[in-house]
């Protein structure tokens, strides 16, 4: 079977999986929790999980557990992130604090957590070892959300403190996505992290690229609200380099934007476009796409599901 058909079929299996994960509860945690998980989403990580495992020897019944609380986790995150910054949209639906409230949205977090935690319990090969990764790859996430809402308040962020900031955030997941797999077989350290690694790379690189698609994409491509990131500041790869060139003009486009959002965001397109900064950033996005790949290359493993997500970021529009 194709990889490609493989992950339809793996993405299927997850869906429905999640869709009954919760069945019974009080209807203020039901219907929301699985409004969430029924939601849809690439379910880019739980597959890298599976993939991560095949190319080390396992399976997936194995590592399935593991997969779909990743997907959870990464959902909790979702709910309580949409909170701080406010959005209204998220994989193409309301988000859960702006249908029902911020006490729910927290509660739904809270409980997906939970829900996450339990399905490690069922891990069969390595357990320990996988959950003080899973455990630690909560917290580097926590840290880099924290990070996130720390550079909205200051005034000079420079590259270095942004690649830190998605390296915990963004990359910190994908990576405990690609580590977890390949730790449910018995496959060496160092493979494992050098799966792992690559996992970080993939997700610097997608994270890269989601700063540029939040600019230059729109609402309905990516699924979830825009705006807020220009609205609140968000020191996004592109606009940190944009305030470096000229502070004086994207603080008037920001400002411009709270009034007028299409203009104020024709007005840093254009000057992104013209600074050669979005160039820039499409060049690092490949960079660190090879990169991973050459962190993996010579290892003695089936790479070729691995490496799927690699060419899916380069091919990726949203």
């Amino acid at each position: 079977m194709e990889i490609s058909n493989k992950v339809k079929l793996y993405r299927k299996e997850i869906d429905e999986k999640l869709a009954g994960i919760y069945s019974e509860g009080p209807k203020s945690l039901l219907e929301p929790i699985q409004y969430v998980l029924k939601g849809g989403g690439k379910r880019l990580r739980p597959i890298l999980t599976i993939f991560s495992a095949i190319s080390c020897g396992g399976c997936k019944s194995d590592v399935f557990p593991a997969a779909l609380a990743i997907e959870i986790l990464h959902n909790f995150t979702l709910v309580h992130d949409d909170i701080m910054d406010g959005d209204v949209i998220r994989h193409s639906q309301q988000t859960v604090h702006d249908k029902w409230d911020e006490g729910i949205a927290i509660l739904t977090g809270d409980a997906m957590l939970s829900l996450a935690l339990k399905l490690l319990l069922q891990l069969k090969n390595h357990k320990e070892q996988q959950m003080s990764l899973f455990i630690e790859g909560l917290l580097a996430v926590c840290e880099g959300q924290a990070i996130d809402k720390e550079f909205e308040t200051q005034l000079n962020v420079s590259l270095n403190d942004y690649i830190k900031m998605i390296d915990l955030k963004t990359g910190y997941m994908i990576g405990l996505s690609a580590h977890m797999g390949a730790t449910s077989t018995d496959i060496g350290q160092d493979v494992c992290m050098k799966l792992r690694n690559y996992g970080r790379l993939i997700g610097r690189a997608f994270q890269m690229q989601d700063d540029y698609l939040e600019i230059f994409s729109n609402n309905e491509n990516m699924g979830k609200s825009l705006e807020s990131d220009i609205l609140l500041g968000k020191k996004t790869m592109l606009m940190i380099m944009a305030l470096d060139e000229n502070k004086e003009l994207i603080d008037s486009a920001i400002h411009d934007s709270k009034k007028d959002f299409k203009k104020g965001m024709s007005e840093i397109r254009k000057f992104i476009n013209n600074a050669g900064i979005a160039e820039y950033v499409n060049n690092e996005i490949n960079n660190n796409i090879n990169l991973a790949n050459k962190e993996i290359e010579c290892l003695k493993i089936n790479k070729e599901f691995v490496m799927y997500f690699s060419d899916l970021i380069k091919r990726r529009e949203s």
